[in-house]
């Protein structure tokens, strides 16, 4: 009796909770008011390079070398749809005792230090090191061009002998999401 009883629970609750599902999935809908239906366009190039490994090994001591960049929300004269949000990521070893400082060139030729990508930073698991800059906006509101310059320096007093053999690499990685608040 138990048996007969418990059994025609089981199926009574199948019953219950599998045919509102059912019901649910057959019988929805949704129905949009708007005559003007537009998915928003996320708008950021990727048609150029937005992870770039730079060469650095030609670097001697006493020079610098200089890269400039820009981060921008504009295609083709459309602007995102959306607001964008990115992050400029620096990867080495950091075998070489290189200076390596990221600069945003303002409007007025003047330029402000971002981040300086020294030993301060995390190593991940690979022990490289991993330099992120300061999460940066672009509103969906006005096209927007951010021009950046980083600077790779190997100061003269390394100049020893025993920093000649040393090889090491400097990756840019540039990310970007949506912003969703």
């Amino acid at each position: 009796m138990k048996y007969k009883i418990l059994v025609a629970l089981i199926i009574l609750t199948i019953l219950l909770f599998g045919t509102g599902i059912t019901y649910s999935i057959f019988f929805s809908s949704s129905k949009l008011s708007v005559n003007n239906q537009q998915i928003a366009q996320f708008i950021f190039e990727t048609e150029k390079l937005n992870h770039v490994e730079l060469a650095i090994n030609d670097i001697v001591p006493g020079e610098s070398e200089e890269y400039l960049f820009s981060v921008t929300n504009v295609l083709e004269d459309k602007i995102s749809n959306v607001t964008v949000e990115y992050q400029i990521t620096i990867e080495t070893f950091h075998f070489m005792p290189l200076e390596i400082k990221l600069y945003k060139l303002n409007g007025d030729d003047t330029e402000t230090l971002v981040m300086n990508c020294d030993e301060t930073y995390a190593r991940n698991e690979s022990n490289i090191l991993v330099c992120n800059a300061p999460i940066e906006e672009m509103s969906y509101q006005e096209g927007t061009l951010d021009n950046y310059k980083l600077v790779v320096s190997f100061p003269s007093t390394y100049s020893d002998i025993s920093y000649a053999d040393l090889v090491d690499f400097l990756d840019l990685e540039i990310n970007s999401w949506q912003k969703t608040q």
